[in-house]
């Protein structure tokens, strides 16, 4: 696979990103790689004017390779942009080890040169969920998310009342503080910690979490991602539908909200070392014993 136009993404209000990203885009620059800077306009002044910057989506129908360095949450953002256009994503992790952003900052140029100057590298794709906001026979509403779709209460902070269908059956009427459709990439996010299981990336299913559910009889629940997810507001009260934590719209009583695989998938890129279980490991600590 041939890179030869790549963006950079990052936070470009950190300076260690900032030093970063400029490290990068002369490297590439240096091995004859056309290189794209998203960045603000307050970011021009620390870039040379040998490489185009502005908005991700001004040139994202004509590169090759996105690079994210920063953390997952920026992932999150480019995903959503990039997975119609089948642009692939690598992620350089400026912290602690994410679960998508896995080449380590100080093991940068070594990293990226090898995927893109050798082609040594693990391509993994992903799922997204497409959700749709019906209200009477008009969407009003739709976005995708790679993490999950949040269904939550608003700011007057009462539990918010709804109605859960799978392909046209009913399942439960529930009384909660909300609840979260999570994607397998998603379930070691907001979904892990409201309960949900840890699902491998490849598992062709969605999970469906409860959170801080009326009725502790409630648990999480998970289906085929081929299934169709209907959420109907069944009380009126203040309530959010959020994609990734990232873009939200406010539901009424009576929305219908929509849920399906989003037909495009995500490829995330991969140093050849990845390893998914490795990766558990060392966020959550269970190679540790206990004494």
């Amino acid at each position: 696979m041939q890179f030869k136009k790549i963006a950079l993404v990052g936070k470009l209000g950190s300076v260690a990103i900032v030093e970063h990203i400029l490290h990068l885009a002369e490297y590439l620059n240096s091995i004859g790689i056309k290189v794209y800077i998203d960045c603000q306009q307050e970011c021009v002044q620390y870039i040379d004017e040998k490489f185009d910057v502005g908005d991700l989506l001004d040139w994202i129908d004509v590169l090759d390779l996105i690079i994210v360095v920063g953390g997952d949450g920026t992932i999150l953002s480019v995903a959503r942009k990039a997975v119609n256009f089948k642009i692939p994503i690598v992620g350089v992790n400026q912290g602690k080890l994410g679960f998508m952003t896995d080449i380590a900052a100080d093991e940068m140029i070594l990293g990226i040169e090898n995927i893109v100057l050798n082609n040594n590298f693990i391509a993994e794709y992903r799922s997204l969920l497409l959700a749709e906001v019906y209200r009477g026979d008009k969407i009003v509403y739709n976005s995708v998310a790679l993490n999950d779709v949040v269904i939550s209460r608003g700011a007057i902070g009462n539990m918010i009342e709804f109605d859960i269908a799978v392909d046209g059956q009913f399942v439960l009427s529930q009384k909660s503080d909300g609840i979260i459709f999570a994607t397998p990439t998603g379930s070691t996010a907001y979904s892990l910690a409201a309960g949900g299981p840890i699902l491998h990336p490849k598992s062709p299913v969605f999970s469906v979490i409860p959170i801080c559910p009326q009725s502790l009889t409630n648990r999480p629940l998970v289906v085929s991602d081929n299934s169709t997810i209907e959420f109907t507001l069944a009380m009126e009260n203040a309530t959010q539908i959020h994609f990734d934590g990232q873009e939200c719209y406010d539901l009424v009583l009576n929305d219908k909200v929509i849920l399906k695989k989003y037909p495009e998938m995500l490829k995330l890129i991969h140093p050849t070392e990845y390893n998914y279980f490795r990766t558990l490991r060392k966020k959550f600590d269970w190679s540790k014993r206990v004494s």
